[in-house]
């Protein structure tokens, strides 16, 4: 994500003209790039082992889908809050002085100008829930579950085109860690790491209602 950022949306002047140097224009090949990137690492055979986990909110959410042991969800969040700390670093590093500039600053999400935190939380919150809410469905379905890293991916990138220049368009706690840590203005930061997480967990909460009720269904029907 790092490089992405820095050679797609790092590379706007403020004299470029088209559509392809307008954010809106970059993020049409910045939305598949991040989506597409999080199905590639559910299909491997690490994320196959590991189940895929890039993102805080998938963790709770999988845990409380009984998916992830509950012993495992603090290991997991470290791990992807470490992670995102290394990528920024090796961006850093990789990419010199210009990876600090304003243009770029480390990656790190701002929304748009006008946009309260309540906004940006409402946004992220409820993007969060439709994405947890169709990874658990589909998960529990036989019949859906093989294109599950396929429909999370299509959804991250539908979001990132939707909302990146408005929200943000991340719903991913950790995206957001590194860059916000790294840039020095982390005020919205608690936004971004606490809304995916209420949105997760909302939808675990809706989803695994609605299992319930099908399970008792099913159970009074072979009394009947």
């Amino acid at each position: 994500m790092a490089t992405t950022v820095r050679w797609l949306l790092g590379t706007i002047g403020p004299a470029s003209v088209g559509w392809w140097n307008t954010p809106e224009g970059r993020l049409l090949a910045v939305a598949p790039l991040s989506g597409y990137t999080v199905t590639a690492v559910m299909l491997s055979p690490w994320g196959k082992v590991t189940g895929g986990h890039i993102n805080p909110a998938i963790t709770l959410a999988m845990w409380r889908y009984g998916r992830t042991p509950g012993r495992d969800v603090a290991p997991y969040v470290a791990g992807q809050l470490i992670g995102s700390l290394l990528g920024v670093s090796a961006g850093r590093l990789v990419w010199g002085p210009v990876f600090a500039s304003p243009v770029v600053d480390y990656a790190v999400i701002r929304p748009a100008p006008g946009w309260s935190w309540a906004s940006v939380a409402l946004i992220e919150t409820a993007t969060m829930f439709v994405i947890v809410a169709v990874a658990g469905i589909a998960v529990s379905s036989r019949r859906l579950g093989p294109f599950t890293p396929w429909a999370v991916g299509t959804m991250i990138a539908v979001q990132i085109i939707a909302f990146g220049t408005l929200s943000g368009g991340i719903a991913n706690p950790a995206r957001e860690f590194g860059p916000a840590m790294f840039s020095g203005n982390p005020s919205l930061l608690p936004v971004y790491l606490l809304a995916p997480l209420l949105g997760a967990l909302g939808a675990t909460v809706v989803v695994n209602r609605v299992h319930a009720g099908k399970q008792r269904r099913r159970r009074f029907s072979l009394y009947e």
